[in-house]
């Protein structure tokens, strides 16, 4: 039976185009440039491949669509210099990593660890919307984050994307393209929004996603003595509309990132993350008031959430809402 590829409305990402190929080889080329060198070839030769790979990239990490259009194996060896999340949004691909085996679909992505070798089967029909991440920042994170020597680190490579804490997750990586499809990439120019999309990603795949040194989360931490926290605030209300990661804030204060988030929940009743976030919201309702006092037509709410680190434009509007009782819209019109 002829294999049939994904139709174009269901294609991600598709204004952002690295390549389109019939060709085998030339898809293995292509592909190699943007992740790895690998062995790449079709279960059944006859079948027609049809390749398509959009990518857009944004901090250092970049979101990916591929697919192939046919049956084929894929064997990269060990990815090396990058974590690889594989979220198939069609279809079906068996992946061996390591010692770990797992039949990925839309109910279960998977987190490639790159000193594992890996080897792949993805259907005809298989879609995926790829998160690259540099090896080098994500072991830097995690050390960051849990006081653990270098790498590499090891993940599972099962990635639920139902009934677990990894699924919200893993919608929120798939949204990130369906956003960048409906409204385009004009908050890439805003530093603090993509360094809080970066953060946000990160974070959720060290705190949701099991991993060799999850247990630690559990285990207590002392407690920042109160200056340490009033450095830290003080680097927020200082930093708000710049690129802030909480490691950051954790090194203004000098403290580790698990003492400062203990003691923001401890004082604070927040996350250092969520703090930031509280401080972002009320600059940000400063200027829409100071416009409306103006009676500034020039005003662009897009622009100023983007500028304080807010890259989802209806979530802005959520916890602007939840926050202040009003749409941002409807302060800006207030005289």
């Amino acid at each position: 039976m002829p294999e049939t590829s994904v139709a174009g409305p269901d294609r991600l990402l598709d204004a952002h185009p690295l390549f389109r190929t019939r060709d085998i080889d030339e898809a293995r080329e292509q592909v190699a440039r943007v992740f790895c060198s690998h062995d790449l070839r079709q279960v059944r030769a006859g079948d027609q491949l049809d390749c398509h790979h959009n990518r857009v990239g944004f901090g250092s990490l970049a979101v990916n669509y591929l697919a192939y259009g046919a049956d084929v194996i894929i064997d990269p060896g060990c990815l090396d210099s990058f974590y690889l999340v594989q979220i198939p949004i069609t279809g079906t691909a068996e992946i061996c990593c390591g010692d770990a085996r797992v039949i990925s679909d839309p109910t279960t992505a998977v987190m490639l660890s790159p000193h594992r070798p890996t080897t792949m089967r993805w259907s005809a029909d298989n879609a995926q919307i790829l998160l690259w991440i540099p090896r080098e920042l994500m072991e830097r994170r995690m050390a960051e984050t849990f006081g653990v020597g270098p790498g590499p680190f090891e993940f599972e490579l099962a990635l639920p994307q139902q009934g677990a804490p990894t699924a919200a997750w893993c919608r929120t990586v798939v949204d990130l393209a369906r956003n960048i499809d409906a409204n385009g990439t004009d908050w890439l120019q805003h530093e603090a929004a993509v360094a809080s999309m970066e953060e946000f990603l990160l974070r959720g795949l060290m705190f949701l996603h099991r991993h060799e040194h999850s247990e630690r989360l559990l285990k207590p931490v002392p407690l920042p003595r109160p200056r340490h926290l009033r450095r830290a605030v003080d680097f927020i209300e200082a930093h708000a509309s710049e690129a802030v990661t909480v490691a950051d804030i954790a090194r203004a204060a000098c403290v580790s990132v698990r003492a400062l988030e203990e003691g923001f929940r401890r004082h604070y009743a927040a996350t250092p993350g969520g703090y930031l976030r509280e401080v972002r919201l009320l600059r940000i309702r400063d200027k829409l008031r100071a416009a409306a006092i103006a009676s500034d037509a020039n005003v662009s709410i897009t622009e100023i959430a983007h500028r304080y680190g807010f890259f989802h434009l209806g979530r802005f509007a959520a916890y602007y809402k939840a926050r202040f009782g009003e749409a941002p819209s409807a302060t800006l019109k207030k005289p």
